[in-house]
This record gives C-alpha cells, sequence and structure tokens, in this order.
C-alpha cells in the first residue's frame, strides 16, 4: 500500500515564512511590492535569482549517495538563474537528512525558517530506487519553491473521494493530509501562469482505480517542458 508520494512542507509560522520569503527576494512579496502580481496575502518562496544555495547533509549518507543526489539535483541547473554549492558540514540552505522512511521538502524560503542544525528535506529513498532520479528532482522542485502540479486550479481530476481517502488510509495518511497534499488547490498566481502540466516532474502519479471514468497519469520521470518554463519565470537570467 503506497503512503503518499511525497509531503511539501510549509513552516508552520505564516509570519516568518512572509518575512523570511520576501527579505530572501522582494519579489516573493504579494500584490503592490513585488513585480509578480498575486492575492493579498499570497507569497511565492522563490530564491534571490543569482544567488548560490548550498546544500548540506544532516547525516552522512556516503559518498555513492552524496553524488546520486547531486547529479539529480543539478538536472534543475540548465533553466535556473542560481548555483548550487554542495557542501561539507551542515551549514547550508538546504539540508538534507536521508535515515527516515518518509519523502518531503520545505517549501522554497520555508527552509530559512528552521534551526542550524535541522533537515529542510528528507529523503527516505535508497539509491538502488529505479525512480531514484525522479523523486530527488521532485523534492529539489519544492526547495526551489515549486507547489505540486496536481494541486494546480485547473487540474480537474476526477477523483473518486471515498477510494481516496480509504486508499491512503490504509497507508496512515489522514483524510486531512491527503486534503492538503492532494486536494487543495493553489493559487493560480503562484503557478506563475503556467498552464496545467499532466507531464510535470511535480505531478502525483494518479491511479486509475481511484478515479471515475478513464483516468490516470503515470509517475513522471523527467522534467516536462512547462517546468522549464515555470523555472525560466521564477529564476530569470539577470
Amino acid at each position: 500500500m503506497d503512503s503518499l508520494f511525497c509531503k511539501a512542507i510549509a513552516c508552520p509560522d505564516p509570519s516568518l515564512s512572509s518575512a523570511k520569503a520576501i527579505e530572501e527576494n522582494g519579489d516573493n512579496a504579494p500584490s503592490g511590492t513585488g513585480r509578480r502580481k498575486r492575492s493579498i496575502g499570497e507569497i511565492s518562496k522563490f530564491w534571490k535569482p543569482g544567488r548560490t544555495l548550498r546544500i548540506a547533509f544532516v547525516n552522512e549518507p556516503g559518498q555513492a549517495y552524496r553524488d546520486a543526489v547531486k547529479a539529480a539535483a543539478s538536472l534543475w541547473l540548465p533553466w535556473i538563474n542560481l548555483t548550487f554549492d554542495f557542501v561539507a558540514g551542515k551549514q547550508g540552505e538546504i539540508k538534507i537528512f536521508t535515515e527516515y522512511d518518509q519523502t518531503y521538502s520545505l517549501m522554497g524560503t520555508d527552509a530559512l525558517t528552521v534551526g542550524p542544525s535541522d533537515a529542510t528535506m528528507v529523503l527516505g529513498l535508497k539509491i538502488d530506487d529505479p525512480h531514484f532520479e525522479a523523486k530527488v528532482v521532485h523534492e529539489f522542485g519544492h526547495a526551489l519553491g515549486m507547489h505540486h502540479e496536481h494541486q494546480h486550479p485547473d487540474a480537474d481530476i476526477p477523483w473518486d473521494l471515498p477510494k481516496l481517502y480509504a486508499h491512503f488510509a490504509k497507508a496512515g495518511e489522514s483524510a486531512e493530509e491527503v486534503d492538503r497534499q492532494i486536494l487543495y488547490k493553489v493559487d493560480r498566481s503562484l503557478m506563475l501562469a503556467s498552464r496545467y502540466d499532466r507531464k510535470s516532474i511535480m505531478h502525483y502519479p494518479v491511479r486509475q482505480e481511484l478515479t471515475i471514468g478513464d483516468w490516470s497519469i503515470p509517475q513522471n520521470l523527467k522534467i516536462s517542458r512547462k517546468d522549464k518554463a515555470f523555472m525560466r519565470k521564477a529564476y530569470p537570467p539577470a
């Protein structure tokens, strides 16, 4: 029985989250104070374009694991005006923990809200997982400020809700978590005007048996064309 593919984790303190996002990048601000217009109270959590993000490991996963994470994360680099620096020790903006049975990431600049030794991303993945690369790329999408694509306001997925809740209840997931990670729709402005993308690396796979009618999506394994366009808007060249 599957648990949720991953969980995009938000800072529990909205005021701190907002302050850190705007301090890092003024364009994260709500409508009226930044270039990107969005609903009052809604902020994006993108890093300041042109900056270097230090990436550290809270535990020591071994060189092969480090190299595999670096290779996967770096697949974003051609589409973003950022640099990754994988550093020794635990001092980084993005801090990864690899010894846990779940996979999740804080959203973008929410990584700045945690303590100096606290993880901002958990990769509960084995290096021999056949989808290791895609899952790491997905988590780094969150770490760069991307939301789940199946929560796009135009993603009219015909979920069979009783079956959906029952499926994830068997995996230990609450109805509230299903609502938060699957059914909640993200504010349109935070999608940077991108159209809904069934091929996005940020889309959950959708099982046929959890929908009404003929509707399913396999696990997407590559960064899509629209993912690349989104990142170019979020992190434009200088």
